[in-house]
């Protein structure tokens, strides 16, 4: 013989488990009007109220096809607190057809956030410099990816400058590794106050660094930039209690003239910055295309 408890008895451990349950739980209609909400919620305000406008319309949508086709969606979206604190909520929704009642249906979440900053670091170690914070290496061609997309169909022109510390060696030797980390974070710290908003710097690894330029008109509107970046680097560091001096050779390339893609572009604008240090370092140059050949 079955043992069944009361409908009653069961309801109140119901009601009890969604009171004590650390999980979000609404219940709404059509409108996105709660019917019912877990205690730990605002229970006066709608569904979509406290929603992060970017994630917004994708759960209306998501919910308005719950509602009409009955079709159940698992998806992420972010939500505010009254503290203004953003939570990031993992959510089922799934129709309720109770007593022949449609139109309705129920969205459970559970609080994530600690997950989505741990994958955030984890996608910033992948695409950031550890010591500088700069884009790495694989960031670079992501960027620079995007930006030859725009450049080819509007026809817009690229540039790179690559940049290397001169004698940074010698820093290292002199005053030890530290004091050369040291440096190259101030260093990076100088580049990214030097350069325009819709521009890029990387750190390439050791000592060299790469620009992304867009949206520039001349060939000396390039120069300019260069060279400001040499005379902000050329100013005396202050390192635990040191001052210390270096330089900088940069090397600019440009696109499509000299190279089509960023593998080559990249070895003309280190081939100019070699260029720059044959000059006696310190300097900056073009790339020149070698007479009788290409890059």
């Amino acid at each position: 013989m079955e043992n069944r408890l009361p409908d009653s008895f069961t309801d109140r451990l119901y009601r009890t488990a969604v009171q004590q349950s650390p999980d979000w739980l609404w219940l709404f209609d059509a409108a996105g009007t709660p019917i019912g909400v877990s205690p730990a919620h605002n229970a006066g305000e709608p569904l979509y109220a406290k929603v992060f406008d970017g994630d917004l319309q994708g759960l209306q949508n998501a919910c308005q096809v719950l509602l009409q086709q009955s079709q159940s969606f698992v998806m992420m979206f972010r939500i505010f607190l009254p503290d203004g604190k953003l939570l990031w909520l993992e959510a089922k929704g799934y129709p309720l057809n109770h007593d022949g009642a449609c139109g309705q249906a129920a969205l459970s979440a559970k609080d994530i956030s600690s997950y989505k900053q741990q994958e955030e670091r984890l996608t910033r170690l992948a695409y950031h410099d550890a010591l500088t914070g700069l884009p790495n290496r694989r960031l670079f061609h992501d960027r620079f990816t995007q930006a030859l997309h725009i450049a080819r169909r509007y026809h817009h022109k690229l540039a790179l400058l690559y940049l290397d510390l001169d004698d940074f060696k010698r820093i290292n030797d002199t005053y030890g590794h530290a004091i050369g980390d040291e440096l190259l974070a101030t260093a990076a710290s100088r580049l990214s106050h030097s350069i325009r908003e819709p521009d890029t710097i990387c750190r390439m690894g050791g000592d060299e660094f790469v620009v992304l330029l867009q949206q520039f008109e001349l060939r000396e509107d390039v120069a300019k930039i260069g060279r400001r970046i040499a005379e902000v680097l050329s100013q005396p560091f202050e390192l635990s209690g040191q001052q210390i001096a270096i330089t900088s050779s940069i090397g600019a390339a440009f696109y499509p003239e000299d190279a089509p893609d960023a593998d080559s572009l990249l070895q003309c604008a280190d081939i100019a910055m070699y260029a720059s240090k044959q000059q006696g370092k310190n300097d900056f140059q073009f790339y020149t295309q070698p007479k009788g050949g290409s890059a």
